[in-house]
């Protein structure tokens, strides 16, 4: 029964009303304003379209606009480390945006003049060392500060994506920005699929402008023997670095020069990316047991093995790595001159029989990892591995540490426990295969990385499907993202892989930099469409109408005549996924074979491809004929379709063919879907030593969306 309470004791005098009236007044006031600035400030940074987001962005009136001409000052009161950055930037601006620049010296902290650009280092405290501010005045031009040489680095990434993004004309305000995670990766395996020198150093340019620092170049690898009918002698392996101590070790195939691959990690330094070179060991190493037949393991283990197990070969296999390792990294000319080299230890397992682990192979794989994480520190580098304890185990344990603060990649909840390898003292970069795996057109793991997801559901504590650490765990660096190119030999191009890297490489950048994007998923996807490779790259083939038009009016109504040895500058690169191209031919009688009929560095089209007289094109290796064999002294219209899955071909307007992927059973390698694709080569039309002999005219090219491009090639094909 409820106590009997008098009117007194339930009724609030007036001073206590007004009180607590005056209270929920404030309290609501403060709900109100915490809303309206939290809103406010999300608008703000909204506004700015960049990748990644920016951590703060506090507008003013009005806008920025880059001028025409402009000066770019840099602070050296401190030192003059930042003049580089003011010439790259100089160079940039100019190429970008036919923006005339110079450069001064000052010893002022702050822009002045709406035609100015001061580069300087931060006078306060930042949140870290890639920290920056850049304060965009369209009265005082552009202030950027910079904790560090990186973070003023990284504001000239932001300003040219916003002025390019931007048309030039910016909102004015104060970006405050840091990164979330320190380490922001991408691997790509070039062992088992060639990439050339020019793509890896486009790749250091790309993932730069997206603000992503770290560059995993897989060196060595090999294919699956049950693609060469289980014959490990055929089977498709390759080491792809210049060797002296190895002669011949390096693929004939392709593989990088040493200067090529010094070259490639100064660029990196210049654009605040560091390329880390792996050779993996003591599994999938085909290429080196190939090359000396007394480093390869017998059975149960396979030939891509390392005979780690038998003592009395152990002594060579450590002698002939020692040498390698000492021949890029050692001297007075290294080969691997930045900080950090990675030893693999990937999958070291008996053929067949992955989940028998024994003692004695767990004992000795891991007494080999500390070996060469010993090795590497003592020779004044980090080491990095992938990591592989958590599957082989032995009793009594072997402990594997950290030594010279090694980083481990946690790509497998099978393979790695995250945590303890934290607990133990391991740096670890989330690189989880579930959701950062991608394995081009090979039917499992990933083929393009679900963008959506990542965006609203991913940040790098998730490490596997089982784990997600604390929000920014002490020993977490960030997450890579990797392309595997496990099957070798089936038909996909450098080309093919960018597609499917660059809204992978997006996306990851911006969730390593800001955890949580403010923007929806459906303005971020917009802005990634429309936001380019970088500056001076489009190896994604993507063109303005402008540019379209330019190159088409070089091939218009009047026929150009072509005699076999001349070339005509077009002006691109190649046409991107997905496009309509085409042009009308009147042939000659003399072609050669493989006369040039468009080109670029990544392909051609071919009249008499390999002298069957019919029409084709080649890249990364791979030739493609069409059956079709264009008439001679006779106009035809020839149009080409295309999707990232194959190309059609019309001529007068009817389907001749469709290539497209299809089960290869014939020859080695077999038993996968081998892949017919093209980017349109945009560079020349013809060639000075082998082009084609005859006319052309009425060139012309159209971007296609999805679902244009499944209009045109699904319907034809039903």
């Amino acid at each position: 029964m409820m106590p009997n309470r008098s009117i007194k004791q339930i009724t609030l005098q007036p001073p206590l009303i007004m009180k607590k009236l005056n209270d929920f007044i404030k309290i609501s006031l403060c709900v109100l304003f915490l809303s309206v600035s939290t809103t406010h400030i999300y608008s703000q940074v909204t506004a700015l379209k960049v990748i990644p987001e920016v951590q703060q962005f506090d507008s003013k009136d009005g806008t920025y606009t880059l001028p025409n001409t402009i000066l770019i000052k840099v602070n050296t009161t401190q030192n003059d480390s930042l003049m580089s950055i003011a010439t790259q930037l100089k160079e940039e601006l100019q190429s970008m945006f036919q923006v005339k620049a110079s450069i001064s010296a000052t010893s002022s902290h702050t822009a002045t003049s709406s035609n100015e650009i001061l580069l300087t280092y931060s006078n306060t405290s930042l949140q870290n060392k890639e920290a920056y501010n850049l304060d965009l005045d369209s009265n005082a031009g552009i202030t950027i500060s910079g904790a560090s040489k990186q973070g003023v680095f990284w504001a000239t990434r932001t300003l040219l994506q916003l002025s390019e993004n931007h048309h030039k004309t910016i909102p004015s305000g104060v970006i405050t920005d840091h990164p979330d995670y320190p380490n922001r990766g991408f691997m790509l395996d070039v062992g088992r699929k060639f990439f050339t020198i020019d793509y890896l150093r486009a790749y250091v340019k790309i993932l730069s402008y997206y603000k992503m620092n770290e560059f995993h170049v897989h060196l060595n690898d090999n294919a699956f023997s049950s693609h060469y009918n289980n014959d490990w002698s055929k089977t498709y392996a390759a080491f792809r670095l210049e060797s002296d101590t190895y002669p011949g070790l390096a693929a004939e195939d392709g593989h990088y020069t040493k200067d090529e691959f010094r070259d490639l990690q100064r660029l990196g330094m210049q654009y605040g990316v560091n390329v880390i070179p792996e050779i993996d060991i003591p599994a999938h190493s085909l290429a080196f047991t190939r090359y000396n037949p007394e480093l390869m393991a017998s059975a149960p283990y396979a030939d891509d093995h390392l005979a780690i197990l038998e003592d009395d070969k152990l002594p060579i296999i450590y002698d002939f790595f020692d040498k390698l390792f000492d021949e890029y990294i050692k001297g007075d000319n290294p080969v691997f001159i930045g900080p950090d080299v990675h030893i693999g230890t990937d999958e070291y397992i008996k053929e067949g029989k992955g989940r028998d682990v024994d003692n004695a192979q767990a004992k000795r794989f891991r007494e080999f990892t500390n070996h060469y994480l010993n090795y590497i520190a003592d020779s004044g580098k980090t080491p990095r591995l992938w990591g592989g304890l958590e599957w082989l185990k032995d009793d009594p344990l072997t402990d594997v540490k950290p030594v010279g603060n090694a980083v481990m990649n946690a790509w497998s909840k099978d393979w790695v426990n995250a945590e303890k390898m934290l607990d133990d003292g391991f740096d670890i970069i989330s690189t989880p295969d579930t959701w950062l795996y991608i394995v081009p057109a090979a039917g499992y793991y990933r083929d393009f990385l679900d963008i959506s997801w990542l965006y609203s559901n991913y940040r790098p504590e998730k490490v596997n499907t089982a784990v997600t650490l604390p929000d920014f765990q002490k020993g977490l660096l960030g997450a890579t993202f990797a392309v595997w190119n496990d099957v070798s030999g089936n038909g996909i191009s450098q080309m093919d892989v960018h597609y499917r890297t660059i809204p992978a490489l997006k996306v990851l950048g911006t969730k390593n930099w800001k955890v949580a994007p403010i923007k929806t998923f459906e303005d971020y996807q917009t802005l990634a469409n429309l936001s380019s490779d970088g500056p001076n790259l489009n190896m994604s083939g993507r063109y303005t109408e402008a540019e379209l038009n330019a190159m088409t009016s070089k091939v218009g109504g009047k026929a150009i005549r072509f005699k076999g040895k001349k070339a005509l500058n077009l002006g691109g690169t190649n046409f991107g996924y997905n496009y309509d191209v085409s042009f009308d031919l009147n042939l000659s009688t003399n072609n050669r074979a493989n006369a040039i009929l468009f080109q670029s560095a990544y392909g051609k089209i071919t009249l008499n491809t390999e002298g069957t007289g019919k029409l084709g094109f080649s890249r990364d290796g791979y030739t493609y004929t069409f059956n079709f064999s264009p008439e001679h002294k006779n106009w035809q219209t020839i149009r080409l379709v295309a999707d990232y899955k194959g190309v059609m071909l019309f001529v007068n307007g009817k389907e001749i063919e469709h290539l497209t992927a299809y089960k290869k059973t014939e020859g080695l390698p077999n038993g996968f879907n081998y892949q017919q694709t093209l980017m349109f080569p945009l560079e020349q039309v013809g060639d000075a030593k082998n082009g084609f002999s005859g006319s052309i005219k009425n060139l012309k090219l159209k971007h296609l969306s999805t679902e244009e491009a499944n209009d045109i090639l699904l319907k034809v094909q039903d």
